[in-house]
């Protein structure tokens, strides 16, 4: 008998993690797949190649998703069934999204109503935010493919994706109060179905 290959391993790895983890991992399954893979022992890398996905359509799908993913992460990062060594990254980088409206309206409230804070406080408002942009230049990369697109392409998307910021710190702000707020079990079904034409 030989060992498995690489992509026997694979589908082992998902037989044995399973993707059938109960109401708490059926939110985020991904995530909560990942945080019991990564407790197995199974690492991760990312895969190079194109993924064809469809984007919402709405900004209301859009915010609706991204209400989802917070609530769906928050499942994972609550469950017991992981232990806080394995989702403590994690758990930073989710709370940091839940605190998003706080340290955003910070940079509005400040200039009208200055308090001093303690230099803490401002370096985590600035920690939170910058974690924030972080991830979000970083999605932006990745979403791209420089060798599809060239280097002008690519930098006209990174910009054009740098201008919207304010409109998408406003939907994430927007998706986090709800998130927060609304059921974690819920799955909002995002409609990407494209509407044939009509012709008039």
């Amino acid at each position: 008998m030989t060992p498995p290959g690489p992509s026997s391993n694979r589908v082992e790895a998902e037989r044995k993690v399973s993707f059938d983890n109960g109401l708490n991992g059926s939110v985020a399954e991904d995530c909560y797949f990942a945080m019991q893979a990564y407790k197995a022992g199974y690492s991760f890398n990312f895969v190079e190649g194109e993924m064809w996905e469809k984007s919402p359509f709405s900004l209301w799908d859009f915010m609706q998703q991204r209400k989802r993913w917070l609530q769906g992460v928050l499942l994972v990062v609550h469950s017991p069934e992981i232990p806080i060594r394995y989702k403590l990254l994690l758990a930073i980088s989710c709370y940091s999204w839940v605190t998003m409206p706080l340290s955003s309206s910070n940079l509005f409230l400040s200039a009208f109503f200055p308090i001093p804070c303690p230099a803490a406080m401002d370096f985590l408002c600035a920690f939170i935010g910058a974690v924030n942009i972080y991830m979000y230049i970083f999605g932006v990369i990745k979403s791209f493919s420089l060798y599809r697109l060239g280097v002008v392409k690519f930098a006209f998307c990174l910009l054009g994706a740098l201008f919207v910021i304010p409109l998408n710190v406003l939907i994430e702000n927007t998706a986090v109060i709800l998130g927060l707020f609304g059921k974690k079990h819920k799955f909002y079904i995002v409609n990407k179905q494209l509407q044939p034409l009509v012709s008039v």
